[in-house]
């Protein structure tokens, strides 16, 4: 395959139909330039314009737990094409990591040493994250779970827990909350 398409060449290689190609590019949202009054694209310019769009598309998730392999699990899960995935490991830096990015989902350990995952929790409401809290714990009797119901999280996960859960999970909250 040639470095430079045409539209016929890049509605093959995209899988899309010729006239979607034409109109992505009139409108200027595909990268492209004429010849002529030919189109043309530079298959290097497309891969990045495609890559772009897949991140933009692409969830965050930020991980907030004291055990490292936990963390670990939920990297290996979730696709790095559909997920972006950061790990912190303490309340405290969860409240730094908001404050820096947006996330949709924020999967929050209850029980971890010093700002528990109830604290953490309250202060992300104080601060208005729009988020989607969910809970992770390996207490289910606990009063801090009882403490975090309060506050009203979209689902809790009970550890142990495998890397199919972690996706399974994620998938239906990412299908629950696009509807």
């Amino acid at each position: 395959m040639s470095d430079i398409l045409t539209a016929q060449e890049l509605s093959s290689y995209l899988k899309i139909t010729t006239t979607t190609i034409y109109k992505l590019a009139q409108q200027g949202k595909l990268p492209s330039f004429k010849i002529g009054s030919e189109w043309r694209f530079k298959k290097e310019l497309v891969d990045r314009w495609l890559e772009k769009g897949a991140q933009a598309a692409a969830k965050r998730v930020l991980v907030v737990d004291d055990e490292p392999g936990i963390c670990d699990l939920y990297v290996k899960a979730l696709d790095s094409r559909q997920y972006w995935v950061d790990v912190v490991h303490s309340g405290e830096a969860a409240l730094e990591a908001v404050s820096r990015q947006t996330y949709d989902f924020i999967f929050l350990d209850l029980k971890m040493p010093g700002f528990s995952g109830v604290d953490t929790f309250k202060e992300l409401k104080l601060r208005n994250i729009q988020s989607l809290i969910i809970i992770v714990t390996g207490y289910p009797d606990s009063e801090l779970l009882v403490e975090a119901m309060r506050l009203g999280p979209l689902t809790v996960i009970l550890k142990p827990f495998d890397l199919m859960e972690i996706k399974k999970s994620v998938e239906s909250l990412v299908q629950m909350t696009s509807k």
